[in-house]
């Protein structure tokens, strides 16, 4: 039952990430909530341990962002071959609304491991629709917005304010 809901889920986030129409994205949407939450009942989530083959975990600093009005792609790159297999089951990420931790384990020849962590998001996202797809020297990290939006940055800065205001500046006079 387990593997028929994952698949569910796949098949609802690729329709997702095709629908147009607002109405159509949010039933997409509903379903897939719903579909998580019967997953997480027939198979409660393995905690398993950041570190499974013993070694160090190294922070990832080196990372680029593209965006457009619906999601937002993070790209790690140069963490291991193009002849490198990195398995699923060796890719653990938690996502929230405005953060998300990618640890990857046992990558490359040397079984290294590597964690990105970035908080403080701009704004809002997904976590039920965001993802983590295996490239052939790192990972893609697929962010889905919650508002339709661009963002002048991955992260919010310290001066702004923790409220997600999208409306214009008015100069005062």
């Amino acid at each position: 039952m387990a593997d028929e809901v994952r698949a569910n889920i796949n098949e609802l986030q690729s329709l997702l990430s095709q629908a147009k129409q607002p109405t159509v994205r949010s039933l997409l949407e509903s379903e897939l909530k719903r579909q998580n939450e019967l997953l997480m009942t027939v198979s409660p989530p393995e905690k398993k341990s950041i570190v499974k083959s013993g070694g160090k975990t190294k922070k990832i600093t080196n990372y680029s962002w593209e965006e457009n009005l619906k999601y937002v792609k993070v790209y790690v790159r140069d963490i291991k071959s193009a002849e490198d297999v990195l398995e699923k089951e060796n890719i653990d990420a938690n996502f929230e609304e405005r953060s998300f931790t990618v640890i990857l384990r046992k990558v490359g020849p040397k079984a290294l491991n590597y964690s990105l962590t970035i908080g403080n998001l701009k704004k809002e996202i997904s976590p039920e629709e965001c993802k983590v797809v295996p490239t052939k020297t790192g990972v893609t990290i697929h962010l889905f917005k919650v508002k339709n939006s661009m963002w002048s940055d991955l992260k919010q800065s310290k001066k702004e304010k923790s409220t997600d205001c999208d409306s214009a500046l008015i100069p005062l006079l």
